[in-house]
């Protein structure tokens, strides 16, 4: 079946810019053609989320639409009404963040708070986001009317959002990995799509779901050293957003010697109609792979430490490899890959606690198995 033209694949900022140049190369060294019109799009989830509010606020309904609140309620249930108004502004809260505003967030304390007249400015701030946003959007859509996001992954957030925001555009979402932990009837999963895996969770028996036990991997591997993208300036008529900052398109390309620079290496070196060459080539990684995350040594242990990760959606946040603290510390939650904590510990305890992590997934996924089914 033959791709509509009325569709454009948008590579999704900041994982998504360096899938767009493995996909260039790869339909360059294999000859295989590209029909379908593609471009970069600037966003994040604290972008795709505002033309979503900007639309719940002008209508007389109080709630906010349920894919705005979702997302805000796993975002920020920790944090206050002044912390969640200016991670999504850029602004303080007027007044600061006393009264009112030093309250701990609630989706339904939010909404009321946008309504009301205090917070009239950031209303403006969210609104002209939105706007700059739309333009930059419908200009890489260059007039179509369908949209398939590419990205990362896993939770397919970004085209959930823009569903909301954007009726009038049908979005899709074709990512690394999907994945859906909580089991969620939102309508968008139907329209997304895993590229290598779709799991809710990690099996021992599905070698390629070791991905989602050390998901900042993937991550580290295509988000270049770039900012996420946060808010968006008009400049010459032309909308650009803060990563789009002086030689921005050249960190996108992979230092020598990464393990992105790797991927570039091996896609360039492809034969045309590289299909039985990628698949054959595909098996055998996969085992490596699992092999590596699932029970690294010390070497691969330090390999593949990603050090420090920023959790984005408007904030400073950031996730860092725990240092070693012990096995039974190890073995509780908390670490961005445990596996790794502990190879690179350098403890005898190395094969008996990554057996006894492994058994615990096991058992989990059979326990998951019994009572909720497959």
């Amino acid at each position: 079946m033959r791709v509509p033209s009325d569709t454009a694949m948008l590579f999704c900022a900041r994982g998504g810019l360096r899938m767009q140049l493995a996909y260039e190369r790869f339909i360059a060294a294999s000859g295989l053609p590209n029909e379908v019109h593609i471009a970069p799009l600037m966003v994040s989830r604290v972008v795709a989320i505002k033309p979503t509010l900007v639309r719940s606020l002008s209508t007389s309904a109080e709630a906010l639409s349920p894919a705005a609140a979702d997302t805000l309620r796993y975002e920020f249930s920790d944090m206050s009404l002044g912390e969640v108004t200016t991670a999504l502004s850029r602004l303080e809260p007027p007044g600061g963040r006393s009264g009112m505003w030093d309250e701990p967030f609630t989706v339904e304390r939010f909404a009321a708070q946008l309504r009301g007249p205090d917070a009239r400015s950031v209303v403006a701030a969210i609104g002209t986001q939105a706007h700059l946003f739309e333009q930059q959007l419908r200009d890489a859509l260059g007039g179509r009317s369908r949209a398939i996001l590419v990205d990362t992954g896993l939770f397919g957030t970004t085209a959930q959002l823009l569903m909301e925001g954007f009726p009038d555009i049908q979005f899709s979402s074709a990512l690394i990995a999907r994945a859906n932990y909580r089991r969620s009837a939102a309508p968008h999963y139907a329209r997304t799509f895993g590229l290598s895996v779709e799991a809710d969770l990690y099996s021992p028996l599905d070698r390629r779901t070791a991905l989602l036990r050390y998901w900042h991997l993937v991550e580290s591997v295509f988000e270049p050293q770039l900012p996420s993208v946060k808010e968006f300036e008009l400049v010459r008529d032309r909308v650009r957003s803060n990563l789009e900052r002086e030689g921005w398109e050249e960190l996108v390309a992979p230092a020598a010697g990464t393990l992105f620079a790797g991927v570039l290496d091996y896609i360039d070196a492809l034969p045309e109609r590289p299909a039985a060459r990628v698949t054959g080539d595909a098996e055998r990684a996969w085992s490596t792979l699992h092999r590596s995350l699932i029970w690294p040594d010390q070497e691969i242990g330090e390999v593949l430490d990603v050090g420090r990760r920023s959790n984005d959606f408007g904030t400073d946040d950031t996730s860092l490899a725990r240092e070693w603290r012990g096995p039974i510390a190890a073995l509780r939650g908390g670490s961005i890959w445990r596996e790794g904590e502990i190879a690179r510990a350098r403890t005898p305890l190395r094969l008996p606690l990554l057996a006894l992590i492994e058994t615990a997934y096991g058992l989990r996924r059979v326990k998951r198995f019994i009572f909720r089914g497959p």
